[in-house]
């Protein structure tokens, strides 16, 4: 077989593989017809099966068909009652990265409870890292973070004190209101490792200063300064905090109940 028909056939090849992957979904004998019209083009089909590793076969038969007429979406598997209807006593707010629900990032869905409510306002946070810096005012109280695990789901920024005009400041979430709760996610503050003599890297992932706050299987991730329990009552419970110099510091009345901390 002379290099060009090789070349040619290998061609044909991989064109039948991106167009049966990105731009049409035909059928399994589409997918027989393409490959086998490219092989027949030279007797040297372990040529071919050598330089395209792929297994055809298992790609046309593992390959999900949507219905006729019915999209594919990334939203298809997104669990169907997030979220659920609003009480009397709780209203639930939905994030998720991918536009699933009622917003794309955790700010936008912080800003949507309303003002000084009495009500428990759940917001449900889909698996992803969300980079965003996130600010809970004073008049927000009542609100709880539901996330979908502490290795599954977090929120992340890089303030440094530097960056922010101090270390108070710099936290990629911080909590002024009452009330709040946070269960099975992440805080983290992904700001680059501080050399000896530093100065202004402090990055703290979280700062609490609303009163009667709680933490319920969450993580606390950076290295200086990682956890600003600034002031109020506080409740730490199942929860994984890192860091290194100060990593756990501010004025609040905390409990810490069965914690993991790495320094």
């Amino acid at each position: 077989m002379n290099p060009k028909s090789l070349c040619f056939t290998i061609l044909i090849a991989i064109l039948a593989i991106f167009i049966s992957r990105f731009i049409i979904d035909p059928s399994p004998h589409f997918h027989k017809f393409i490959i086998d019209s490219s092989l027949t083009l030279s007797s040297s089909s372990c040529i071919i099966m050598k330089f395209i590793p792929f297994d055809f076969s298992d790609f046309c038969r593992h390959r999900k068909h949507p219905d006729k007429g019915k999209p594919v979406s990334v939203c298809d598997d997104f669990p169907p009652n997030i979220p659920p209807p609003e009480t009397n006593t709780t209203l639930t707010l939905c994030v998720d990265q991918n536009g699933c629900c009622n917003f794309t990032t955790v700010q936008a869905a912080v800003d949507a409870v309303p003002n000084l409510s009495m009500k428990r306002s759940v917001i449900w946070i889909n698996t992803g890292i969300y980079y965003e810096k996130v600010i809970i005012p004073k008049t927000k109280p009542n609100i709880t973070f539901q996330g979908q695990g502490y290795t599954s789901t977090a929120i992340a920024w890089n303030d440094t004190a530097n960056s922010a005009n101090g270390t108070f400041y710099s936290g990629s979430v911080q909590v002024f209101s009452t009330n709040f709760i946070a269960k099975n996610m992440s805080f983290m503050n992904v700001a680059p490792l501080p050399r000896p003599g530093d100065v202004g890297a402090q990055a703290v992932a979280i700062r609490i200063a609303g009163d009667q706050a709680a933490f319920w299987g969450c993580g606390f991730y950076g290295a200086q300064d990682t956890l600003h329990d600034d002031r109020g009552r506080h409740y730490f419970k199942d929860c994984y905090i890192q860091g290194s110099i100060d990593f756990i510091f501010g004025n609040g009345k905390s409990l810490y109940e069965v914690i993991t901390t790495f320094y």
